[in-house]
């Protein structure tokens, strides 16, 4: 009898949707060397959040837009740097969903912090702020399908207090801003 080893996933092409799970879309933004650059998550059926807009090139905004249409209600973003965030204002001009940001981000309807939750008719996102506290940068947590979604915060490693942080998420799946989906969270996090 021969183990069979798992199927790769297929390659992240730029400017394509892909479900990654029954609640989770992501779409990536085309990288300057032509290669996926960061990934924005679609969370939802019926009503959406937007997680990291991208830099704000018409193109990806366009895809996004379709994708969700007026379903998109609500737009937060993990780091508001031009990387993650260029693109909320116009997302949001352009499909009317309210913008959640951190203080002093302009142009945000409300602001978020750490434990901020998001209630949707089908899923509830959780703000966890990362770093200090006026550093604007959140991981958010899908509890239906417990995923942790850190865009680019832990490129860097993981926070020591992150294992206790999410202890009680049971987190099986990660979401990062850049690269593919992380089926076993416990493994790339440390948890135990």
């Amino acid at each position: 009898m021969s183990i069979e080893e798992p199927t790769p996933p297929p390659p992240i092409t730029p400017g394509v949707a892909r479900a990654l799970s029954p609640l989770v879309r992501r779409i990536a933004n085309q990288g300057g060397d032509g290669e996926p650059g960061l990934n924005t998550y679609l969370i939802g059926i019926d009503e959406i959040v937007i997680i990291d807009p991208g830099p704000g090139a018409a193109d990806h905004l366009d895809v996004v837009c379709g994708c969700g249409g007026d379903r998109i209600r609500w737009i937060v973003m993990t780091d508001t740097s031009d990387a993650n965030a260029g693109g909320a204002l116009k997302l949001k001009e352009l499909t009317g969903a309210e913008l959640l940001a951190p203080a002093g981000f302009a142009g945000a309807d409300e602001v978020i912090g750490d434990g901020y939750k998001i209630d949707a008719t089908e899923f509830r996102i959780i703000a966890m702020a990362m770093g200090e506290p006026d550093e604007g940068k959140h991981a958010f947590v899908l509890e239906q399908e417990r995923c942790l979604i850190p865009g680019d915060l832990l490129d860097d490693g993981i926070p020591e207090d992150l294992p206790a942080r999410v202890k009680s998420y049971r987190l099986k799946s990660v979401a990062p801003g850049h690269g593919q989906y992380i089926e076993d969270a416990k493994a790339h996090l440390g948890l135990k």
